[in-house]
């Protein structure tokens, strides 16, 4: 079984390896174009960045790693019954990338037997870090704990896109009326700053593996809870709520069942 320190130290050896590329065409004009799909009514947004970086990754980690498994967003699956498996998503918040706006952030997660046990989520631009796993969660090596919130009424939620939401309007509605106030487009920095304690509530829809796998491994070492909207296991599931507090958690969850 492989030390989880020489994990984690990989794991940000992975995070160092794409920051030069991804600093470099950060507010570069003409990085990205636009490709149609048939899941969504708008074309999906498509950067050089997004994939270069995450065959850096892939390279690292086949390298170093020849028996694990990889999920990338870019570049699909490799080996994924693997007792280890690297989830990548290089570039979570695409569209604030390509808007010159800084809270984008890479994604790194590393499963064990489909158990999330390292998360990274790292930001060239601003020079922050944050990562967690059995040691406990950090920013810039600094320890950080959710924060107790125990009431709806004052709570701080993050939700990355109203959009995400459009099948599901009276939750969205119950949601705003519920909380102290919404933060939009956050993107990974939503489930950073719930571990760091400063946000107490993360509700999304529509979300992929590369998602969450890394926001698990960081929110759960710093005192928080996050489940599907049912209460339930993350993996194999698109929705997502994360909590700060163990007890508004429960609370939410009975939100979200109405």
């Amino acid at each position: 079984m492989r030390n989880n320190a020489e994990l984690l130290k990989f794991a940000h050896e992975l995070a160092n390896s794409t920051q030069e590329l991804v600093s470099k065409n950060f507010r570069k004009l003409n990085s990205w174009s636009l490709k149609s799909t048939n899941h969504s009514r708008r074309p999906q947004i498509l950067t050089e960045t997004d994939i270069e970086c995450e065959k850096i990754m892939r390279k690292m980690i086949n390298k170093k790693f020849p028996n694990h498994g990889i999920i990338g967003e870019e570049l699909g699956v490799e080996n994924e019954k693997s007792e280890f498996v690297w989830v990548l998503d290089p570039i979570d918040g695409t569209k604030a990338f390509v808007s010159g706006l800084p809270v984008f952030g890479s994604m790194i997660g590393l499963m064990q037997n489909n158990k999330p046990i390292i998360g990274i989520i790292d930001q060239p631009i601003t020079k922050e870090r944050i990562w967690g796993s059995i040691q406990g969660s950090y920013l810039n090596g600094r320890s950080i704990k959710t924060r107790n919130c125990k009431s709806t009424k004052e709570a701080i939620c993050a939700i990355t896109e109203p959009e995400m939401f459009t099948s599901s309007e009276q939750i969205y509605k119950k949601i705003s009326q519920d909380v102290l106030f919404i933060r939009y487009g956050t993107d990974c920095w939503g489930y950073a700053m719930c571990a760091a304690g400063l946000i107490d509530l993360v509700i999304e829809k529509d979300l992929e593996i590369w998602d969450i796998v890394a926001a698990e491994a960081i929110i759960n070492p710093a005192g928080g809870k996050i489940t599907n909207w049912e209460g339930k296991n993350l993996l194999g599931s698109n929705s997502v709520v994360a909590s700060g507090d163990p007890i508004l958690h429960k609370l939410i969850l009975k939100t979200l069942k109405t």
